[in-house]
């Protein structure tokens, strides 16, 4: 399900129509109040870097971090922001599915970023190797698999201390108040349809990209055609459209009123 409208990003902004283009700089941004002044910095990053060839886990990770980090003032150009970031993610995410990044994609959807394992008798927890399986990472504590799974079972619990990017900041946007319940469908959907595509290029057997681009020239116009309509649609006009929509929003506060004191 594509999404392009963004009238219904927040349960009350105005339309698209209403706003004219306005860019993330101004000579004034100084006389800013601070909070508007970094949400237009992390907005003009983003722009930077929204290349598929520049987006990845670790950048993502370190915006989501420093929004996650920030006291916001200006709440709806903030959750504005957050929507854009998380589009960022779907789209990074997409292009991963495309290419069967199956790690990647795991990654930024399901696979948690930082799991603790608490064993009992121990204080301090031991981090989860992230590619491991917890079977093969405290494979010594036992000597046969039936044994270190048992261990497994009696002796130690688990942590997520830092989940998946792409269920956190969904968690985020749904708590928040301010999104509307059609975009968080819309995201739901689209996250899910990356999913799907993942798991339906691993049945098929792609290792890779470069596999599934060697099938894509032999199959016949038919096979092609579905599999083409299949794919994830890289759609970049939601994130343009926000990065327009937050402009304008923060420019609303460069000139002060002729009434307002100096």
């Amino acid at each position: 399900m594509a999404w392009n409208n963004q009238t219904g990003l927040l349960k009350t902004i105005p339309s698209e129509e209403s706003l004219p283009y306005a860019p993330l700089q101004s000579p004034e941004e100084n006389n800013l109040h601070p909070d508007l002044r970094f949400l237009m910095q992390f907005n003009r990053d983003l722009d930077r870097n929204a290349q598929l060839s520049k987006l990845n886990e670790k950048y993502l990770e370190q915006r989501m971090e420093a929004l996650d980090e920030h006291s916001p003032k200006f709440t709806e150009v903030n959750e504005l922001t957050r929507i854009r970031l998380h589009e960022l993610l779907l789209l990074c995410a997409a292009n991963y599915a495309n290419c069967c990044e199956y790690r990647a994609v795991g990654d930024l959807m399901v696979n948690p970023r930082l799991v603790l394992v608490h064993v009992r008798g121990c204080h301090e927890p031991i981090v989860k190797e992230r590619h491991k399986a917890l079977t093969e990472q405290f494979r010594n504590r036992a000597r046969t698999h039936a044994d270190i799974i048992r261990w497994l079972k009696d002796e130690t619990s688990l942590q997520i201390e830092k989940p998946p990017l792409i269920p956190h900041s969904y968690e985020i946007l749904e708590s928040c108040g301010f999104v509307s319940k059609d975009y968080l469908v819309s995201a739901r959907e689209r996250a899910v349809q990356i999913a799907d595509l993942a798991a339906f290029l691993f049945c098929g057997g792609f290792k890779d990209g470069l596999e599934l681009n060697n099938w894509l020239r032999s199959a016949s116009p038919k096979d092609s055609s579905l599999m083409a309509s299949m794919m994830s649609k890289l759609e970049w006009k939601m994130f343009r459209d926000l990065g327009l929509l937050i402009s304008m929003k923060i420019c609303q506060f460069f000139s002060p009123s002729p009434f307002q004191p100096r």
